[in-house]
């Protein structure tokens, strides 16, 4: 079954909880570990502005909280050296601080007794690893990118493999997170200091380091940026793409469809519904194209247009992980 540890109870660790029990999974995990007060820490998993009240039965005991009976250790320890996985029989132990990125700071969960450790996002020396582009490895410290790389990544491994691609522009529009401001502020990207809740602000993301590590065959070939919108979730990736092999709109869809439907079914969707970025809250899929919106022009330059709840289906990557690495 494997047991689990989450280091780092902020949108993404409290988003994988509750992944977890959507799953009937969270007996899995065994223990978690974050700064803030135990208190606070339960009342942020019961209560989200986003994913709404959490309607399970959670109490505070003398070593964490339960859930419907199932105790949840909680540590409030900076120092990883301090923790003890050995103890609890830890599995994998899900890096979700943002902070330990390093390959060099991964491990020193498995010399504290993890035998595996999953980040939450990119690291700073090891290869990005993503669900149905390059999942095939069996590894001790997996970094599997973020909520862009894994709505982008499956869309141009498929496209790449049908119909080649001689370039590629990505702008991934997105809700503000957390490292921008409220209100205007000094930040050393002038943008990112404007105030997030009231203009739609774009600036440089550096995906494409990458995505050219990932698809070697377009390095160079590849550029990218984002645009943060007045939401607190939901994002929508407008990719442009300049195909080798011409082909239509119809099918173009018809090709992701037949994709969506089998090798890529748990990572991959399409629709052709009128939605908009609240109608993909609690989507567990990676990458939601909008098939009302492909376009293709002259036959090779198309545009594929696809959402995601950069919080909800990137977590669902992450317990596919856990399920995967135990």
């Amino acid at each position: 079954m494997g047991r689990y540890a989450i280091n780092g109870m902020g949108r993404i660790g409290r988003t994988l909880f509750r992944v977890l029990h959507q799953r009937g999974q969270l007996k899995n995990l065994i223990a978690v570990n974050d700064l803030m007060a135990k208190e606070n820490l339960i009342y942020l998993l019961k209560y989200d502005s986003i994913r709404g009240t959490f309607n399970q039965d959670i109490q505070s005991t003398a070593n964490g909280f339960s859930v419907d009976g199932h105790e949840i250790i909680c540590f409030q320890q900076p120092n990883i050296a301090q923790l003890n996985w050995q103890q609890h029989a830890i599995d994998v132990v899900v890096e979700a601080t943002g902070l330990f990125t390093h390959s060099s700071e991964m491990q020193q969960h498995v010399a504290v007794g993890a035998k595996k450790v999953l980040l939450t996002t990119f690291s700073k020396d090891l290869p990005s690893t993503i669900w149905g582009v390059n999942d095939q490895q069996d590894l001790t410290l997996v970094s599997p990118g973020d909520c862009t790389i894994n709505c982008v990544a499956p869309l141009l491994h498929v496209v790449e493999q049908a119909f080649g691609i001689e370039s590629a522009h990505i702008n991934v529009i997105q809700g503000y997170t957390t490292r921008q401001q409220l209100i205007d502020a000094p930040y050393k990207g002038l943008r990112r200091g404007r105030a997030a809740a009231h203009s739609i602000i774009p600036f440089e993301v550096n995906i494409r380091p990458v995505l050219e590590t990932i698809f070697p065959a377009l390095r160079g070939k590849i550029e990218t940026m984002s645009t943060r919108v007045p939401i607190p979730c939901g994002a929508l990736a407008d990719i442009s793409l300049v195909l080798k092999k011409a082909t239509s709109a119809d099918r173009l869809n018809a090709f992701i469809q037949q994709k969506a439907n089998h090798e890529m079914k748990n990572s991959v969707a399409i629709t052709f519904d009128p939605i908009v970025s609240a109608d993909v809250l609690g989507n567990p899929h990676s990458s939601i194209v909008d098939g009302a919106l492909t376009r293709v022009t002259n036959g090779t330059h198309a545009k594929v247009l696809t959402w995601f709840d950069n919080e909800w289906g990137y977590s669902n990557r992450l317990a596919d992980w856990l399920h995967k690495m135990r």
